[in-house]
């Protein structure tokens, strides 16, 4: 059976370990959708994380419009971010169907993309590059397939991972 192209982001896998909340970043625009990739910017505010990004701090687990950005000098934001931030977090997240992929990239590392969310669901895009599975400078690290009857190892798996923490993420922008 395939798998259902069904993205929703990076979602905590098995106990959450920390959540904090977290202004998001006034000047992008940019809604954060729940299981957006999420990093820290040089104002101390949050926002999507480009895949290149090497301040990716977690996983956003509510969601905020853009309309609802925080102004920097706001002394008493209305809205911020939860975001799963505990660099032990696990995730799951389903790849994007782009690579090949195989049981044997379990231990691998793997960049995300950053598709868009729903305005719908408030589900995020965020996915795995299965395209580059295997890199050994990726932000993520592959840990194991999610065991459920309806995933296989297969396009549009979903897949425990981790922030790949080793490559230098959760280095913070200077000026934070």
């Amino acid at each position: 059976m395939a798998n259902t192209d069904r993205p929703h982001g990076f979602v905590p896998y098995g106990p959450l370990l920390r959540t904090r909340p977290y202004d998001q970043d006034s000047s992008d625009g940019t809604a954060i959708f729940i299981g957006d990739v999420v990093d820290m910017e040089a104002d101390g505010n949050i926002s999507p994380a480009a895949v290149s990004s090497v301040a990716k701090i977690g996983a956003a687990l509510t969601y905020s419009a853009a309309s609802t950005a925080n102004p920097a000098s706001a002394t008493a934001p209305a809205d911020p971010v939860l975001v799963a931030d505990h660099p032990d977090q696990l995730l799951e997240a389903q790849d994007d169907g782009s690579g090949t992929v195989a049981q044997s990239l379990i231990g691998s590392k793997a960049d995300h993309t950053a598709g868009a969310g729903s305005t719908t669901t408030l589900l995020s895009g965020h996915e795995l590059d299965a395209s580059d599975m295997d890199n050994n400078a990726a932000g993520f690290a592959i840990l194991d397939i999610v065991n459920r009857p309806d995933n296989e190892v297969a396009d549009n798996a979903d897949w425990v991972c981790q922030l790949n923490t080793a490559e230098g993420l959760l280095t913070l922008a200077a000026g934070v």
